[in-house]
């Protein structure tokens, strides 16, 4: 199930990216920085639990977290745009299906302070996600 919370999570954001147009770097992908601001991709699955008598159902949680990548001396105004964008874009109890799979944003997206190192300046994005199965015999 990783997969599809994977692909239908980072297909909203994709969305929002060619909207703002700004390149996505996704897990296990090198970024090479340039002038521009871009964003990063995180899944943090959480432990999956079942609700049922005999575990074949399954809940799915974890924190998708959406970093806005920025050169290092260029402000904070265009970034901080693009964060309320973010925001906006995964609103509370947003549902994403593929098929009869259902994922939700269950939490309100929030931004974390700024993390500045040599070359980037990084405001991180967290929201948690919660996708149920359900098995009828």
């Amino acid at each position: 199930m990783i997969t599809i919370i994977s692909e239908l999570l980072e297909s909203h954001l994709s969305t929002l990216s060619n909207r703002l147009n700004l390149q996505i770097v996704y897990e296990n992908i090198e970024a090479t920085p340039n002038d521009e601001i871009y964003l990063k991709s995180n899944i943090l699955p959480a432990i999956t639990t079942s609700f049922d008598l005999e575990s074949e159902s399954r809940i799915y949680k974890g924190i998708y977290q959406i970093s806005v990548v920025a050169p290092i001396n260029t402000g904070k105004s265009r970034a901080q745009q693009i964060v309320e964008s973010i925001i906006k874009h995964f609103p509370p109890n947003l549902e994403l299906m593929r098929g009869n799979f259902a994922l939700y944003i269950n939490s309100v997206p929030s931004a974390y302070p700024a993390i500045t190192d040599k070359t980037t300046y990084t405001i991180p994005i967290s929201m948690d996600y919660r996708a149920d199965t359900l098995i009828f015999n």
